[in-house]
């Protein structure tokens, strides 16, 4: 009966061992591969679009059923790519030289990009490519002020296997961006 307890013990254990190593091995060439191609998707349609002032370029970024949920409260309504270039396209109307710095704004920020989850609150782990959370600061001159604005962004992002946007979640502060114009403009 000992040799049975301990042979059982020793099988659990391997499994247990089995199963720590190919978690810990990583995401797949094919995952990161993917990675990447998501983050250079956003540097050059989203980023390179705001900073052109390209909607064409812009929209061609997103998937045509994109669901967005903008940085601004509104009854968490979500809205769809219609409502996403008409945000864009007053922000090239209101703001000029519209520029993204990478991972700018954290503590101790080495990335601005991240994609799967070792921890959740449901329990699941994930090593896929396509939800993409991106840091930065986006900065821009308003138009008709002259103020130079620096707005922290976050932005969870979701590409389908085709590489477009699926899915667009942006988090701001959107009143900050008045604040510094105030500030600007009373201090003229």
């Amino acid at each position: 009966m000992k040799k049975v307890i301990l042979l059982i013990t020793i099988i659990l254990a391997f499994i247990a061992c089995k199963n720590t190593n190919t978690e810990s091995a990583g995401p797949s060439e094919a995952d990161k591969a993917t990675f990447a191609r998501n983050i250079k998707a956003f540097e050059n349609y989203h980023v390179k679009g705001f900073a052109t002032e390209d909607l064409e370029l812009l929209s061609s970024y997103f998937a045509d059923s994109v669901k967005w949920s903008p940085p601004m409260w509104n009854d968490n309504k979500i809205l769809g790519k219609d409502d996403l270039m008409k945000a864009a396209e007053q922000y090239f109307s209101e703001f000029d030289n519209l520029t993204f710095l990478a991972g700018d704004g954290g503590i101790d920020s080495d990335s601005a990009y991240w994609g799967g989850s070792f921890y959740s609150e449901l329990g699941e782990q994930t090593s896929k490519p396509n939800g993409v959370r991106i840091y930065g600061t986006w900065t821009g001159i308003h138009t008709a002020s002259g103020a130079t604005i620096n707005n922290k962004w976050y932005a969870v992002v979701s590409f389908n296997e085709d590489g477009k946007v699926v899915m667009f979640s942006d988090w701001m502060d959107v009143t900050g961006m008045q604040t510094q114009i105030n500030e600007h403009v009373a201090g003229q």
